[in-house]
């Protein structure tokens, strides 16, 4: 499948910043079912990711995806072909997946060993009809302060996690749409990457300035990788950022090890 398009402006950005390879090989291609579909707020990002999300699979060759904007496979028989899902910037996910039965196959499908990724209003849903999604991934959106247009502080909460391998410093500053977040519960998640909100002129919801904007947890038998970023197209064809979703699409799958308890608050 040839990716490389100089027609296509974002593709073309995203297939130069993409690794060249993954960082953990595999026996066999995993397979990813991919949902970008938006019950709430459609982010202008959503067919950028999709690009991304393609090009990390198909230019390391770790992961075939199979991209969707239905429901129909989010049942047990459906899941059972796939090693992970990724939910793309899938904004109130609560109004797409309105049946029990769906609940319990990604649910089940999470704890029974497989992986889930989440980018960015991923997280936005779940409360208060779907609290269990809500519980799985770790927080719902509540806001964002820091908003999209401007530069942002981040720091590595986790300096030696493998996930935060592609991250040449400890703090940076980038640009994106940062959250603050609403049932979160920090001893139930790692945090791999937060906003310094102090070192911004922005007050958010937390009484201890925690805000996560990466991090990764086991859910029973399975794993969870989630990222506050990739709000703004630009995110995605952002070498360092490219380089962290496929190491935490890649812990997700298993294929790289690396601790998933809480980090106390520094």
């Amino acid at each position: 499948m040839v990716l490389f398009s100089k027609t296509d402006e974002k593709l073309f950005k995203i297939e130069n910043a993409a690794p060249f390879k993954a960082s953990a090989k595999t026996k066999k291609v995993r397979k990813i079912l991919v949902y970008s579909k938006a019950s709430g707020f459609k982010h202008s990002s959503i067919p950028t990711g999709i690009k991304g999300l393609r090009v990390l699979g198909y230019k390391t060759k770790s992961y075939t995806p199979t991209f969707t904007l239905d429901t129909e496979e989010f049942t047990e028989i459906g899941l059972k072909k796939y090693d992970a899902m990724i939910f793309n910037n899938t904004t109130h996910v609560q109004k797409a997946f309105t049946e029990g039965s769906q609940w319990d196959a990604i649910l089940n499908f999470i704890k029974n060993g497989k992986g889930f990724i989440g980018f960015n209003s991923a997280s936005d849903g779940g409360m208060t009809q779907w609290q269990e999604y809500t519980e799985m991934i770790g927080g719902c959106f509540a806001g964002h302060p820091w908003g999209a247009g401007e530069k942002w502080p981040f720091f590595l909460e986790d300096l030696n996690h493998p996930v935060n391998k592609g991250f040449a410093n400890e703090e940076f500053m980038f640009s994106d749409e940062i959250y603050q977040y609403k049932g979160y519960d920090r001893s139930k998640i790692r945090v791999l990457v937060g906003l310094d909100s102090l070192k911004t002129d922005k007050k958010g919801i937390s009484k201890t300035n925690d805000y996560p904007v990466s991090w990764v947890r086991s859910y029973d038998k399975g794993r969870i990788f989630c990222s506050n970023l990739g709000h703004n197209k630009a995110t995605w064809w952002t070498s360092f950022i490219l380089q962290h979703f496929l190491d935490g699409i890649q812990w997700a799958l298993g294929n790289i090890d690396g601790p998933s308890n809480s980090l106390p608050q520094t």
